[in-house]
C-alpha cells in the first residue's frame, strides 16, 4: 500500500448541470484542505483555470469523470476523489489525512454501497435502464471494450456480488436481430418478463455521489463509464459496475471507519437542518464526527 504522505489527490467536485455561482463558494470550502480542487462542469465556456468542461447527461455523469481524467493524467495524481457539489463531507477530512480519517485503503476503490439489482425492480425508477442494457448496440462497438460477459461474471463472483442473467440463447447469434424486433414491437409481453427479472450482462447498483479511485485502474475504470456512459447506462449502475470490473478490492460505507452518512430530506433526518437556520458555520460545528457527508447541502442557499 501507499504511503499517506507520498499521496497526491485531486479533488473533482461534480456539477450535475451548469451552476457557476457555486464555484467560488466550493473553492472557499475546500480551499485549506485539498491542493487541487477541479469543478467538473457540463458545458462551460468561462476561464477559470480549475474548471473542467464537459459534454454529457447527468444521468450518466460518470461520463463526466472519463473527460476530465483526460485533462488530468500524467499529473501524478495517485487517488481521484470525486464530489457532488451539493454535497458536505466531513470538515476533518483533508488530502493528508483522507484515507487514515475514513479508513478507506488506499489500494481501494470506495462507492457508498452495492445494490443487488434482483431486489430492486419493483421500487427503483432506474431499473429498467437496467433491463434494458445491453453490450451489443448497433454503432457502438463496446463489446470490444468491455469484459465479456463471463469475465465479467467471474469478476461479480470475485467480489461475491449475485446477478442473474437472461440464458445464453438469445444472445447468440440473433441476439440483435431479435432484440431490435421485439423493441420494434414495444417489447412484447413474454419479452417484457423475462426482463424484469434477468439482465443481459452482470451489473450492480450503488449511489455514487461519492466514490474514490486509485490511478493504478483510472484508466481501465474511466474506459468502462465511458462506453457505459455511451450506451446510457444509468450512472448508479455504471460507477459501482466499472469498480467491480476493474478494481480487485472495492469497499462500502459499512467497511470504513466512518460508517455514517445523511442522506436528506428523509424523514428520520429532517429534524438536523432547522435548528442550524442554514448558516455554513454551525453546519461545520455540528458536524458528526463518525460521518462521512451530508447529502444534498445546497450551498448557495446557505450563509
Amino acid at each position: 500500500m501507499l504511503k499517506t504522505m507520498d499521496n497526491k489527490i485531486a479533488l473533482l467536485v461534480i456539477y450535475n448541470h451548469r451552476y457557476d455561482k457555486n464555484i467560488p463558494c466550493i473553492n472557499q470550502v475546500y480551499a485549506n484542505r485539498f491542493s487541487y480542487v477541479y469543478h467538473i462542469v457540463p458545458f462551460y465556456d468561462g476561464d477559470l483555470e480549475n474548471v473542467i468542461p464537459v459534454y454529457d447527461n447527468s444521468f450518466q455523469f460518470q461520463g463526466y469523470i472519463c473527460q476530465a481524467y483526460q485533462h488530468l493524467k500524467g499529473k501524478g495524481f495517485t487517488h481521484f476523489v470525486c464530489v457532488a457539489d451539493d454535497m458536505v463531507i466531513n470538515p476533518q477530512l483533508n488530502e493528508h489525512n483522507f484515507f487514515e480519517l475514513s479508513g478507506i485503503d488506499e489500494d481501494a476503490c470506495f462507492v457508498h454501497e452495492l445494490r443487488d439489482l434482483r431486489d430492486v425492480h419493483r421500487r427503483w425508477f432506474h431499473i429498467g435502464n437496467a433491463i434494458r442494457f445491453s453490450i451489443f448496440n448497433r454503432g457502438l462497438e463496446i463489446d470490444s471494450i468491455l469484459p465479456s460477459r463471463e469475465e465479467a461474471l467471474k469478476a461479480f463472483q470475485r467480489h461475491n456480488i449475485p446477478t442473474r442473467l437472461v440464458p445464453e440463447w438469445p444472445y447468440q447469434s440473433l441476439r440483435r436481430r431479435v432484440k431490435e424486433t421485439l423493441l420494434r414491437c414495444r417489447r412484447v409481453l413474454w419479452y417484457r418478463i423475462i426482463q424484469r427479472i434477468y439482465f443481459s450482462y452482470p451489473l450492480v447498483g450503488g449511489y455514487s455521489d461519492l466514490i474514490v479511485v486509485p490511478n493504478t485502474v483510472m484508466p481501465k475504470f474511466c474506459q468502462y463509464c465511458g462506453a457505459f456512459a455511451a450506451a446510457r447506462l444509468f450512472v448508479e449502475i455504471a460507477i459501482p459496475t466499472s469498480m467491480i470490473l476493474c478494481c480487485d478490492k472495492v469497499q462500502t460505507i459499512q467497511q470504513i471507519r466512518l460508517k455514517n452518512s445523511l442522506l436528506l430530506p428523509r424523514n428520520k433526518d429532517r429534524d438536523f437542518l432547522p435548528p442550524l437556520n442554514h448558516s455554513y458555520s454551525q453546519l461545520i460545528s455540528a458536524f458528526p464526527e463518525d460521518m462521512l457527508y451530508i447529502h444534498p447541502i445546497k450551498l448557495s442557499q446557505w450563509k
